[in-house]
């Protein structure tokens, strides 16, 4: 009776181990990340015969496809937009992967101007705000801000990029 009684035990302590390792694997498994905002940035910009062109990366950092049906990026320079895509579209991106739209519009002379001057060295660099929202299948209205600034490309007249040094908004819509 007594070695029943702890082969019971045995098994039951065995059991209860098994079961606490297990529940701790799968909280310590990996976390798939949902909801999160495209990260959208500059990847090129061109002026060139009055025509400025600009390309959007947009990248999912979820670990789950993105589909996004209208998109709305602004881009403020000196308090003025220099640029502006707000459309519906139909862009599947998948996970933690990147796709790029192009912008192309007739900017006005103020715009050109600011590009002319960045381009002649008159200024080093034009600080802009990027900012916008997606709405998306999976997770409705997404937010994005981000902070940067544009150069010349050296060797390319008419061609700028940009660098982003603050993201400073990446939220989601909600509804309260």
């Amino acid at each position: 009776m007594k070695n029943e009684n702890s082969r019971k035990a045995s098994c039951c302590s065995l059991l209860i181990l098994m079961l606490l390792a297990t529940v701790t694997c799968i909280s310590c498994g990996p976390q798939v990340i949902k909801g999160r905002s495209p990260f959208i940035s500059i990847s090129g910009m061109s002026l060139v015969e009055d025509k400025l062109s600009a390309v959007f990366d947009i990248s999912n950092q979820n670990g789950v496809p993105m589909t996004i049906s209208m998109i709305d990026i602004t881009v403020i320079v000196n308090a003025v937009e220099l640029a502006r895509e707000n459309r519906d579209i139909q862009l599947t991106i998948d996970a933690n992967s990147t796709e790029e739209i192009r912008v192309d519009e007739l900017p006005d002379e103020f715009t050109r101007d600011l590009l002319a001057s960045l381009q002649s060295g008159e200024v080093k660099s034009l600080p802009f705000d990027l900012k916008g929202r997606v709405l998306t299948v999976e997770d409705d209205y997404l937010n994005f801000e981000h902070r940067g600034h544009l150069y010349p490309v050296p060797g390319k007249p008419g061609h700028f990029r940009s660098a982003v040094t603050r993201a400073k908004k990446l939220t989601r819509d909600e509804d309260f």
